[in-house]
């Protein structure tokens, strides 16, 4: 499989994305749809995935310590969840390791239809 290239399109935060300045950091929180339901097996290896990102990037020098909390993962249905990073900055490479943690995720687990509003995930688009 060809590895994934995103555009600076994809890596915009959508307008669904809740976005708040708390003091030094910004919360920024994000909706994934997922093309069915999860089990809870899966639903601990999506929040497992997203907390290894975050520590991947923590304890990495090479995205610097703009990640200051473990992200706070919520299921709202089966196949709905909503994830909240904190961070010192919007920008950097973080953003490339997230897409590729998501997209892999996508591909390997469950695909995720939705990203906030975009398919930039969904393998049906891809094929399209």
């Amino acid at each position: 499989m060809a590895k994934r290239t995103y555009t600076e399109a994809d890596l915009q935060i959508g307008r669904i994305a809740d976005v708040k300045r708390e003091g030094e950091t910004v919360a920024h929180t994000h909706c994934v749809h997922f093309a069915r339901p999860l089990t809870r097996a899966e639903q601990h290896l999506f929040t497992d995935v997203l907390v290894g990102f975050y520590y991947t990037v923590h304890f990495s020098q090479q995205f610097g310590d703009g990640v200051v909390a473990e992200p706070v993962v919520e299921f709202l249905s089966d196949h709905e969840a909503r994830y909240t990073l904190r961070q010192r900055s919007l920008s950097g490479a973080w953003k490339d390791l997230l897409f590729a943690v998501l997209g892999n995720f996508s591909q390997e687990v469950v695909p995720i239809r939705l990203h906030d509003e975009s398919r930039v995930f969904d393998p049906e688009r891809e094929a399209q």
